[in-house]
């Protein structure tokens, strides 16, 4: 393989990287703590959407942020089966 075939390489693999941040952009993942006391979403690429907070938990700092992690924890969760559903076959 020489030079300009790995150039040409590089430049498909780029392009096939910008297809799926596209594709990712489009599509949303939800992760939400027990309760569903705070809720975060983003998109495919991880870019944060929305952060809800139930009232109730508003005033308690403790709280939430034990509902955060566990809010994160979740959407970890989601987001990952979301790349094996989509790109699972690019994946292994």
């Amino acid at each position: 393989m020489g030079f300009l075939d790995k150039l040409k390489d590089i430049n498909e693999m780029r392009k096939q990287a910008k297809q799926m941040e596209m594709t990712l952009a489009q599509v949303t993942v939800a992760g939400s703590s027990s309760g569903g006391k705070i809720k975060i979403t983003t998109d495919g690429n991880q870019k944060v959407l929305s952060v809800e907070v139930a009232p109730e938990i508003a005033g308690d700092k403790s709280e939430v942020a034990r509902h955060i992690r566990s809010a994160l924890e979740d959407l970890f969760k989601s987001h990952k089966k979301m790349l094996q559903s989509k790109f699972g076959n690019m994946m292994q």
